[in-house]
């Protein structure tokens, strides 16, 4: 990439994330992370497990042979390295991958919506740094494949008109681009694409409900998901406990694909066909963040947490 202005404008990366553990896929045996526990999310598949959504995860490719997620991954695309299968080299986009479908058998940990399918799209090279023309290519191509819904834990404080107009031919299409709000902190402003009004931006929360310190705030801010202490999958047949807004992002999208695995299965409740309809099913299915001091006030935690329980009230 050179170093005129217009390239680093175009500049992203990952959001930092904490890394606490480590494990063989031997030492794991099947684990649910407290993300699963704590919205009883066992319950909710009863109805459905996410059967008949395809996810695209805009990130750093994933682990294709990883023995947690091989069945539920569909041909993915490297817009990093042109003609190339999307390999994770960094770990981050397989962790993504293991919170939305790792499946639901005897090894590792399960995932949110364990029958849904993913499209590895990698924009995002082995350190965790990209070009947002690539992010907008492969949002664009995502949508060509016809998924259902986008996941993108990147980001950068800077506008591309590019990343913006794709992002929106994806909600023309009645596809929901999820975003990960970013790490630093109290901001005037969630990071950008997560501050588009097409997307649905994401923050963070730790197992005692409670706003994640390094979670960003900002008018833009749509919901909270648990992204402290996160259990999922890494490379080379490995699982690894993370922290960041990356890691509450795919907890959203999964949840997001219950909602439209149930109302394509039992046709009881409306097909929700645009942004703004995941985002009005959210809004009435949310508790509060637990920081007393930052309660009902939607620039630190948006709309709320999102709750799977209410909506599984729904459902009942």
């Amino acid at each position: 990439m050179s170093n005129n202005k217009q390239d680093k404008d175009y500049h992203c990366s990952l959001l930092p994330f904490e890394r606490t553990d480590c494990l063989s896929i031997q030492e794991a045996k099947q684990r649910s992370g407290w993300s699963i526990t704590a919205f009883n999310l066992p319950n909710t598949w009863k109805y459905t497990q996410g059967e008949g959504v395809v996810i695209a995860v805009l990130d750093t490719g994933c682990d294709l042979d990883h023995p947690d997620l091989d069945d539920n991954l569909l041909p993915g695309k490297n817009f990093v390295q042109r003609g190339k299968p999307p390999v994770d080299g960094n770990g981050h986009g397989t962790h993504i991958t293991g919170t939305l479908v790792a499946e639901n058998n005897d090894i590792g940990m399960v995932g949110v919506c364990p029958l849904a399918k993913v499209r590895p799209v990698k924009v995002l090279d082995d350190k965790g740094n990209g070009n947002l023309l690539n992010v907008a290519k492969g949002i664009r191509w995502a949508v060509n494949q016809g998924v259902d819904i986008i996941s993108m834990s990147l980001g950068a404080p800077v506008k591309v008109q590019q990343v913006r107009k794709a992002i929106q031919f994806a909600a023309n299409q009645g596809i929901p681009t999820f975003v990960a709000a970013g790490n630093a902190g109290n901001t005037k402003e969630v990071f950008y694409p997560a501050n588009y009004p097409e997307t649905i931006a994401i923050g963070a929360v730790d197992k005692k409900f409670r706003r994640a310190n390094f979670s960003n705030t900002g008018q833009n801010l749509d919901f909270m998901a648990p992204g402290v202490d996160i259990f999922s999958t890494v490379p080379n047949d490995w699982y690894a406990t993370l922290s960041g807004t990356s890691m509450a992002c795919p907890f959203a999208v999964g949840v997001a694909a219950l909602v439209l695995s149930y109302a394509r299965a039992t046709k009881k409740h409306e097909e929700p066909k645009s942004v703004e309809d995941y985002r009005e099913i959210f809004r009435k299915h949310t508790i509060p963040v637990s920081n007393p001091q930052q309660a009902d006030k939607k620039f630190y935690q948006g709309f709320g947490i999102i709750d799977p329980r209410k909506l599984l009230e729904v459902a009942e």
